[in-house]
């Protein structure tokens, strides 16, 4: 199933770069009746996992805890799928975003965030202590193939090969070379980050101390048996993955704080609006801010400092 979901996703970013190349109205307007018609079957999928869940789990096998939640979710993000493909409703939200609502590519990419959004908090609907009985450790080569479709979706989003060659794409995604002067600043903005965390972390636990056991419970399952190359990998991964999609792709269409809310919603193992998320969304304004700056490749080599820095952090408190 995960596969035939992500071929659809290629599929459609496929659809509307190509779409929006012909640049024809008519052709735009049959993207947003498309868009229209997929989200039909989710909604009236949603209904029946909340009305006729029994039913519907015998006749298809599904494996689901709570019928009820997914069948929400898929409703919500139906709506929120179909209110935002009609061009009268981006004209309303384009107030808000620096995005075109004439384009198919923007709207695709705000139906998928509203998506995104959706199964983020589906995910921790059941709470922090049900989140960590399903999870498991995360093999590092899974999470760098993850990092990589989100190097290829970015690409793919902008149009390469269809409507933008390589150097086009790269300075689209603002890949540039980093000058020695952005190098040392960087350097201080990973020590920022750091101190941010510190003083969040210190907080959260004054807080709520058991919220931050569950939370280390689930980072000790998601990353056992990490060594430093593991960390240096997942660091690299992190670095290049997130940051080329949230700041390279999106932040462009959506502005600093609609993308920064996004990256902070998609780290759903710290929890949600809790002094985690505030913290990550402090950290992703930054390096928004960083993007808007200077560049993507800046906010790259931030984005890696900083979780290097805490896995080897990480690395001296175990061996402590």
């Amino acid at each position: 199933m995960g596969i035939l979901v992500l071929l659809l996703i290629v599929g459609l970013i496929i659809l509307a770069n190509l779409v929006r190349k012909q640049e024809a109205e008519t052709f735009h307007k049959l993207f947003d009746l498309l868009l229209i018609g997929l989200n039909a079957p989710l909604f009236i999928f949603g209904m029946l996992l909340v009305f006729q869940s029994s039913e519907l789990r015998a006749m298809m096998d599904l494996a689901v805890d709570s019928p009820t939640a997914v069948g929400i979710f898929f409703q919500a993000t139906a709506v929120w799928g179909v209110v935002v493909s009609f061009r009268s409703t981006r004209h309303s939200l384009e107030r808000f975003f620096p995005f075109d609502p004439h384009s198919p590519v923007h709207t695709l990419a705000l139906v998928l965030s509203g998506y995104f959004v959706g199964y983020s908090i589906l995910q921790v609907s059941g709470g922090l202590a049900t989140l960590a009985e399903g999870l498991d450790s995360v093999p590092i080569w899974l999470f760098l193939l993850q990092q990589f479709g989100f190097v290829v979706l970015a690409a793919l989003g902008v149009g390469f090969t269809m409507r933008r060659d390589g150097t086009a794409v790269l300075e689209r995604l603002g890949i540039k070379p980093i000058t020695g002067r952005q190098a040392v600043e960087a350097i201080g903005w990973i020590l920022l980050l750091i101190l941010i965390q510190a003083v969040g972390g210190a907080l959260w636990d004054a807080i709520d101390p058991d919220e931050v056991a569950v939370v280390e419970q689930i980072s000790q399952q998601l990353y056992q048996g990490f060594g430093f190359w593991h960390w240096f990998a997942l660091a690299l991964g992190a670095g290049v993955g997130e940051e080329i999609l949230f700041r390279g792709a999106l932040q462009p269409i959506f502005g600093i704080w609609f993308t920064s809310i996004l990256f902070a919603i998609s780290h759903v193992q710290y929890g949600f609006l809790n002094p985690a998320t505030l913290v990550l969304l402090s950290l992703a304004l930054i390096l928004g801010h960083i993007r808007k700056r200077h560049n993507t490749s800046v906010a790259i080599l931030v984005h890696f400092g900083y979780d290097l820095v805490l896995g080897i952090m990480a690395l001296l408190v175990t061996a402590g």
